[in-house]
């Protein structure tokens, strides 16, 4: 039986890891126990961290073995996340999320190699490909039209976002506009009999549709599996 958890990754190049084990600076601050510790592969570790009765599973994922800045700590999203990162800020070091979002089984470390891989070769673009540049333009009004005008890039990674919220039901991904100010973009699956009438419609021309703010739920509320992007 599979067991999948969502995760993020940081970018952590000045956290020292020594004798298989990460060093953050706050350790002592936030006291989380290392319960397991694995390695899957020279570039590969997976940790299972404890604190309050609560597990979170982080993989410390080594991108180049000949570049010490290439260095990613893909953190499981659940309610120990922020406190867990924040270990990493502070007396020197420095970490930022990195864009990569992707769904894992904890439980089958070998393949989470060739995800993690995967996740980390897709990040880059070849220097003749453009940046994922997608425009959406939605309702103003009942029976106005809605436009998605992007380019190829940003369709085949939109699709691949959908493919992913049809198996998982939540995928994030990073687009652009013109201007290239990037923006993230969430797609959610929703089951056959969600309450549609409790969310507010998506009409913008706030002359014709104002939502009732104590009966219509915001759309960032539907999300469960990124809702700390929303607290």
């Amino acid at each position: 039986m599979s067991n999948v958890k969502l995760f993020t990754a940081i970018y952590i190049p000045e956290t020292p890891f020594v004798n298989g084990v990460l060093k953050p600076s706050k350790a002592k601050k936030y006291n989380f126990e290392l319960l397991e510790s694995n390695k899957i592969a020279d570039t590969l570790y997976h940790f299972i961290y404890k604190k309050n009765d609560k597990q979170i599973h982080s993989f410390y994922f080594i991108g180049d073995l000949e570049d010490e800045l290439e260095r990613y700590l893909f953190v499981e999203n659940n309610d120990l996340y922020d406190e867990f990162v924040s270990q990493f800020w502070g007396g020197g070091e420095r970490y930022w999320e990195s864009g990569m979002d992707t769904y894992l089984d904890v439980d089958n470390p070998k393949d989470v190699l060739g995800e993690l891989n995967k996740v980390y070769n897709d990040r880059f673009y070849e220097e003749d490909e453009p940046s994922p540049t997608c425009h959406i333009f939605g309702q103003q009004m009942w029976h106005s039209n809605a436009y998605i005008i992007a380019n190829r890039t940003a369709l085949i990674e939109l699709r691949e976002a959908i493919d992913v919220a049809l198996i998982h039901g939540e995928k994030r991904i990073t687009l652009f506009p013109s201007d290239d100010e990037g923006y993230h973009l969430f797609v959610k699956c929703v089951e056959d009999d969600f309450e549609w009438k409790a969310l507010e419609m998506p009409y913008h021309d706030r002359e014709c549709y104002v939502p009732d703010e104590t009966v219509n739920l915001p759309p960032y509320k539907v999300f469960k599996k990124y809702k700390r992007f929303f607290s």
